[in-house]
């Protein structure tokens, strides 16, 4: 489990979208604070993604990819 894990699934979440195997990695192949280093090295805030996804104020391309995965594993 490692932040390269957290990165190989960001990128597979943003060229493919969400899908249960992609899901099931979270917890399996790295850990929420995998994916909130993998995101802030992104110049992401994972908290700013969750406020996009849910409506709020964040805007960026990351938001249907990132967004998801931030809220997967926060």
């Amino acid at each position: 489990m490692s932040v390269e894990n957290a990165h190989a699934f960001l990128a597979d979440l943003k060229a493919n979208g969400p899908s249960a195997a992609a899901m099931s990695k979270i917890g399996k192949d790295f850990q929420p604070e995998h994916m909130q280093e993998a995101l802030k090295s992104k110049g992401k805030n994972h908290e700013d993604l969750l406020k996009g996804a849910s409506g709020g104020s964040a805007t960026t391309d990351w938001i249907s990819a990132g967004g998801a995965a931030a809220s997967a594993a926060a």
